[in-house]
């Protein structure tokens, strides 16, 4: 298998690892990998080359293959240029760069054909995520590209492998098994380290099979997704980069700064009214479709230069103004602006907003008074790539129709990974270079990085500030929604969801002010509710009876509580397991837990946690409380 990668032709293989993860090793804090599986299309699951033991394996095997010669004048030139992808790259690359570390690479922020034994890396500051590790071997040899194939897709490798219509895994490995001490590999370990490597070989051969050049090119959905968007939106243009830039031109540092602080993302808030209360009445859960993408389809949005001024906006038809304001107020209805979350009432608190935003702040807040200070005024048009979110979520339409998983979720993915973040990008003014602190850990020293051009210190490849309008209008069209039903019977919202009591009054308000079609702009009912308790953003639980069933939703930031019902729910699981042939992922996710077994005000929970050790890294379960934030404190008293 093989593709174009930046215009070099790669070799494509996959790859996964199984490391230590016993309590022997969670309390050396120090680990490594003890199989691993480095495969290609043709790769079988009996034949030993499949598989490796150590990383400098694993490297030995990538040297070789990039630096492949050709045994005779008539045989055409070898590609000696390998991409391996992987599924949670950081995973993989913190038990690599130690070993390339020890053989003596070092970093180089461009590598040249002449280079040897170099590496540089795309990542976070603290490695937690990394899109693309290059690392070049000998001065002859090609380059050897590690790609991260969740950055694409998202969510769990057997999620994605539903979506292409792959056979997943039913069996486990036991992953806190102690393997350090001569521990010999059963087959059975092997097939289940090749079968989740060949997952990965399958979706990239479904993926050379629909001839998307694109794919490749890409590091991330949301890199993808612009690609598209922009070759959709100047059609015409051999260059359609250029052509953005006409029309989204990079700002100077003191326009950019001014406008980022505008910047806000969806609004997510339990309403003072009912938050921590248990609501034992009919509750309405409505959800939009695509909100950012409908606000990219629907909205017009500010384009080129801004125009400064100072005191009130005076430009409204066809323009937009980011307004930089003081506000003051004696009480509130429902929050319209992130910031002033958690205060009753204000005296003088500055804002940057939208000038949209104001009308629907003047609903939201009790004797609301605006002094506006300055601002810059923006000429307002249709993004030029609207028909683009339009059309993928028609296919995406189309593809629920026909039963097809796999395009349900790329258009989704290809609409939410390019609705805004990109064009809010922040420069990328540093270069982190991964390496083994004195502790042995993976870490990263920042580099500063060098311009030649200073409107690149304020601007990424995309970036375009003044698109943050497109949240600001998903804000906007999700507060005018939720006060349709009355705000005083909004119990809570985030982003595209609105929950509130559902009485005759609202029922009707829902059957004739709501726009209830599947497109975009719309709303879908998610469920009526029969008990709800809301308690923090992020955090709820949901009780909806269905016939003579009860299903429970509970939702709690950065907890999972597959521990929990592992634990309490043993025997349903392994009922399950043994009568349904279900993975145990898949047995808990059938096992719902009782609404009144969870407190989501004040608890405890055991979650599973990543962390770097000398040599990689370990996953275990900690402890991770529940509690009521100090901004809440007063409410919780109130309403409990």
């Amino acid at each position: 298998m093989r593709a174009r990668i930046n215009r070099k032709l790669f070799d494509i293989y996959g790859m996964d690892i199984e490391s230590h993860n016993d309590e022997e090793s969670i309390e050396k804090r120090e680990t490594s990998m003890w199989l691993g599986c480095f495969i290609n299309e043709e790769s079988k699951m009996d034949d030993e080359d499949s598989y490796f033991y150590t990383m400098d394996e694993f490297l030995d095997r990538c040297e070789n293959l990039t630096s492949k010669k050709r045994k005779t004048a008539k045989e055409s030139r070898p590609c000696k240029n390998v991409a391996v992808f992987i599924y949670n790259l950081s995973f993989e690359w913190s038990f690599l760069l130690p070993i390339l570390i020890q053989k003596g690479f070092t970093f180089k922020t461009d590598i040249d054909k002449d280079d040897e034994y170099v590496y540089n890396s795309i990542s976070t500051k603290s490695v937690s995520s990394v899109w693309q590790c290059q690392i070049k071997f000998k001065k002859n040899s090609g380059t050897l590209l590690l790609r991260d194939l969740a950055k694409i897709y998202g969510g769990g490798l057997g999620n994605v492998a539903k979506a292409f219509n792959l056979p997943t895994q039913k069996g486990e490995i036991d992953y806190r098994l102690n393997r350090l001490h001569n521990h010999i590999i059963t087959q059975e370990e092997k097939e289940y380290c090749f079968k989740d490597t060949r997952i990965i070989i399958d979706i990239l051969l479904e993926e050379l099979k629909r001839g998307d050049k694109d794919f490749f090119k890409a590091v991330s959905m949301a890199s993808y997704s612009m690609l598209k968007l922009l070759k959709r939106g100047f059609p015409r243009s051999t260059k359609p980069y250029r052509k953005f830039r006409e029309l989204y031109p990079e700002l100077g540092e003191e326009e950019n700064q001014f406008v980022r602080q505008a910047l806000s993302g969806g609004i997510c808030y339990a309403t003072k009214r009912f938050q921590f209360k248990e609501v034992d009445a009919p509750v309405l859960h409505i959800d939009g479709h695509q909100m950012h993408p409908s606000q990219i389809y629907l909205k017009p949005h500010p384009y080129g230069f801004g125009e400064y001024f100072k005191g009130s906006p005076t430009k409204f038809f066809k323009h937009i103004n980011v307004c930089h304001i003081r506000v003051s107020y004696d009480d509130v209805k429902i929050h319209s602006i992130i910031k002033l979350i958690g205060r009753d009432f204000a005296d003088s608190v500055e804002l940057y907003v939208y000038d949209f935003e104001i009308p629907t702040m003047r609903k939201c807040y009790v004797n609301l008074e605006i002094e506006f200070i300055d601002g810059y005024c923006y000429k307002s048009r249709f993004l030029p790539w609207r028909e683009y979110v339009h059309e993928n979520y028609v296919e995406r339409l189309k593809a629920k129709e026909n039963h097809d998983e796999y395009n349900k979720l790329r258009f989704k993915l290809l609409n939410n990974a390019g609705a805004y973040g990109k064009f809010v990008e922040k420069p990328h003014t540093e270069i982190f270079q991964n390496f083994i602190n004195e502790d042995g850990i993976i870490d990263s020293q920042i580099i500063p990085k060098e311009f030649s051009d200073s409107m690149k210190m304020y601007n990424a490849k995309y970036t375009y500030i003044p698109l943050a309008s497109i949240p600001a209008w998903s804000r906007v069209e999700l507060i005018e929604t939720a006060l349709k039903f009355g705000w005083e019977n909004i119990l809570y919202f985030d982003t595209d969801s609105i929950f509130c009591l559902y009485t005759d009054e609202t029922k009707k308000i829902l059957n004739t002010q709501i726009n209830l079609n599947d497109e975009l702009g719309g709303w879908a009912i998610e469920e009526i509710c029969s008990r709800t308790q809301f308690t923090a953003p992020k955090r709820y639980k949901l009780e909806v009876k269905e016939g003579d069933e009860t299903k429970t939703t509970i939702k709690a930031g950065g907890i999972n509580f597959d521990f929990y019902k592992e634990h309490t729910h043993k025997e349903e699981m392994e009922f399950y397991m043994k009568e349904y042939g279900l993975s145990r992922k898949e047995a808990l996710q059938k096992i719902d837990i009782p609404f009144d077994e969870v407190n989501i005000i004040s608890s405890e929970w055991q979650v599973q946690r990543a962390y770097r050790v000398k040599g990689g890294t370990i996953i275990e379960f900690q402890t991770k409380c529940m509690d009521v934030q100090k901004k809440y404190i007063e409410v919780y008293k109130s309403n409990t």
